[in-house]
């Protein structure tokens, strides 16, 4: 869930064929006119991340790196930024 609901928050997870783990997350701003911000609030239990606190992931769409967590502040501005789309870099 998010704070805002002009702000949408969903995430995949899905098993590679080595056996191991890749995890997605994807926030999008719906509102096309204004930038807005929110918390966003993970399901850590549900994307298999419930033992850490944090954790890195990479935005690849602007290709910056970031930690997160349980509950997230984000700014998505629809001229600049109207989403993320982070992958969970974990390391085995």
């Amino acid at each position: 869930p998010t704070d805002d609901d002009g702000i949408i928050c969903l995430s995949k997870t899905a098993t590679t064929a080595d056996g191991g783990t890749d995890r997605v997350i994807v926030v999008i701003n719906l509102d096309p006119h204004a930038a807005r911000d929110t918390m966003v609030h993970l399901d850590l239990s549900a994307l298999d991340l419930e033992q850490v606190a944090t954790f890195p992931v990479r935005d690849e769409l602007i290709g910056e790196d970031y930690h997160w967590g349980a509950d997230n502040y984000v700014r998505l501005d629809p001229h600049h930024e109207p989403a993320h789309l982070l992958t969970v870099r974990l390391v085995p």
